[in-house]
Formats: structure tokens, sequence, C-alpha cells
């Protein structure tokens, strides 16, 4: 093995090192690799479907709207029935604009919900943190997130956002719960489950970064060793280590892929009702695969090789053709044959020349 080849698992698990590292430090403050989340859930709208229960009773139609113009006014004179329906038709544009105002104001409403309500507008999670904040300039024109705050995770309810929007409402203006907006048991599992696999990628990318940087160090070494019995050791140290950390790394892409894609699905579906809904963070999926793909091809895949190399090369070494053993077989089998028949060393060589002279 030449040492200069091994600066390709060297370089490439120092990548892959880096790489999970950032997505172990993303969301430590407020602000830093905020964009690096596993999931966001956007509470900005939590509560419209209070909003939308107070104004029901305003959409319902009057008995006089029912019927329209034309039941009102037909069994009036000409004259007067177009009089009639002049004045409807002005009373019924008349009532669009006030609706359309009233939309507008609902929208605007409907923005300012989270503040109304004494809770953030999203919380994101990364894997050690959970970070939360307001959308700015504002939350249907969410142009960029203004983090206010962010938490360790792993500490005390940690990931639990569910847990957080019902202390932040109790402790609101109007002193309500989740049960009160709307929250039913099916979202609370899956909020549950969220919390659950994101303390488990947690643990999971710990120890991966961990293995990982020690394949980086067993990797280091493996240049500075003598060819030998020292070097073979390497292979295998290196093959262990990267095994461990590409097995790893592979569950926790999958995991951070099908979990939580499922629990955003069904986030989104539970809470569409109420104004909660959830994204998945593409960008921390993206250095994942990346960290993923490039230990397991140049790393793992490096060192897999070179075994495999090594085992075929000792097998041609220890039985060429013939199937004579390598191992100082053929001076054996030399040795063997001059000494043949000749007695002890210190009689051979009369021997070896009467043999010869003969």
């Amino acid at each position: 093995m030449k040492r200069i080849t091994v600066a390709i698992p060297v370089l490439a698990s120092l990548a892959a090192f880096i790489l999970i590292l950032l997505a172990l430090l993303a969301g430590q403050n407020p602000g830093y690799m905020e964009d690096y989340d596993i999931l966001k859930l956007n509470t900005s709208a939590l509560g419209k479907n209070l909003l939308s229960n107070a104004l029901a009773d305003d959409d319902e139609p009057t008995p006089t709207q029912s019927g329209g113009p034309d039941s009102i006014c037909s069994d009036l004179p000409s004259f007067l029935g177009k009089a009639c329906g002049s004045a409807t038709s002005a009373v019924a544009g008349v009532q669009s604009d006030i609706i359309d105002k009233i939309d507008d104001i609902n929208n605007d409403i409907a923005d300012r919900l989270a503040d109304r309500l004494g809770i953030h507008e999203f919380y994101s999670l990364h894997v050690l943190t959970i970070c939360n904040g307001e959308f700015e300039p504002n939350a249907t024109a969410s142009e960029w997130k203004n983090v206010t705050s962010c938490r360790k995770g792993l500490n005390g309810y940690g990931y639990n956002v569910s847990e957080s929007l019902d202390m932040e409402l109790k402790a609101g203006p109007f002193k309500i719960t989740l049960a009160d907006l709307g929250f039913t048991q099916s979202l609370q599992e899956q909020l549950d489950d969220v919390a659950k696999y994101t303390k488990a990628l947690a643990i999971l990318f710990i120890v991966t970064a961990t293995l990982v940087g020690l394949s980086f160090l067993t990797s280091l070494l493996a240049i500075f060793l003598i060819p030998g019995r020292r070097e073979s050791a390497a292979r295998k140290v290196n093959l262990l280590t990267s095994a461990l950390a590409v097995i790893l790394l592979l569950v926790s892409s999958i995991l951070v892929t099908v979990a939580v894609s499922m629990a955003v699905d069904k986030i989104n579906e539970a809470g569409d009702d109420i104004g909660l809904s959830a994204t998945r963070g593409s960008k921390y999926l993206v250095i994942t695969w990346v960290a993923t793909g490039l230990f397991l091809v140049l790393v793992f895949g490096f060192w897999l090789v070179q075994t495999w190399r090594w085992r075929k090369g000792g097998a041609k070494r220890n039985f060429p053709r013939g199937g004579k053993a390598w191992y100082g077989g053929e001076k054996r089998v030399r040795d063997s044959e001059e000494t043949a028949g000749t007695g002890p060393r210190g009689s051979h060589g009369g021997g070896s020349r009467w043999s010869r002279r003969r």
C-alpha cells in the first residue's frame, strides 16, 4: 500500500467530519445556520379556527338575502320593479365591498394571531437545539426569520414543542391551552414523536461524529506506519471504524429523511384546521447525505478495496504455481535436497563432493 494513497481516506474523513460538525453546531446561537434545521413548525396562524368560528354567524345569509333581488321585486309593477332592482343591486355592491374589507382585516388579524396569543411564530428543531422567533417583515411575506432564543434540546423538556406552546399560551393574555385551540390527540402524538425522533437523531449524530473523527485519526496514523504487520493491523482497524461510522451515517440519514418526512405530512394534515404547519429542512438533508456519500465511497470503500487487494495478493504469494508455500518454502526444499542422505552437517561436505565425483 502506497502511503500517498492513504491521503484519500484522510481528506475524505476530514471533510465528512467537518460536515457532521456543522450539522451538530447549527442553531447553537440565535441566527447561526438557522436554515440548517431538521424541521420547522409554523405557528403564526395558530388559532385561526377561533377567528373563523367567531365570524361564522356573520357570514350566514339573512332571509331577505336568500331569495335575492328577483324574489323581492318580481311581484311589483314594472316601474317599481326596476327601481327595486336597482336599489337591491346597489346594496349588494356595497355589501361586497364590506366583505372584501372584512377579509383584509381578517388576514391582518391572522397574521398577528401568534402575537396576540403570546406565542412565537415559528419553532425550528436542530440536532442539538430548538430555536424560536418571528417572521420578518410578517408571517405572510416571510423574507427572513428573526430568531429570538435557542435552548438545548437534550435538556429539560427539550424538543417537545407542544409543551413549550402550552406553557406560553397559559402565560399569555388569554390563559388558554392547546385543547382550546383545537389540538387533537393525534396531533399531540405526532409532535411527541417528532421530539423522540430528534432526540434519537442527536444521540446517533454524536456517536457518528466520534467514529468519523476516530476514522480520520486512524487513517492519518496509517501514513506513518512501517509496512509489515503494523500495516495489516492498520487496515483492519480502519476497515472496522469506517464500517461502524458508515452504518450510523446511513441510519441517521434515512431516519431524518423518512421519519421526519412522514411526521411533516401528518402534522400538516392534522394541523391544517387550526393553523399549524410544518416543513422539512432541505439544507440539512443535503449536508447529511453529502457526508454519508463521501465517507461511504472514499473512506469505507478505500479500506475495503485495500483489504481485499491485500488478501488477494497474500493468497498468490502463499500459493504460487505448483502449490508450494512461499514462506521460505523454496529455500527449505533446496536445503532438504542437498542434505538428503548426507548425514550430520559436519560430514555432509565430503559426501556431496563424492557424489559430484561419481
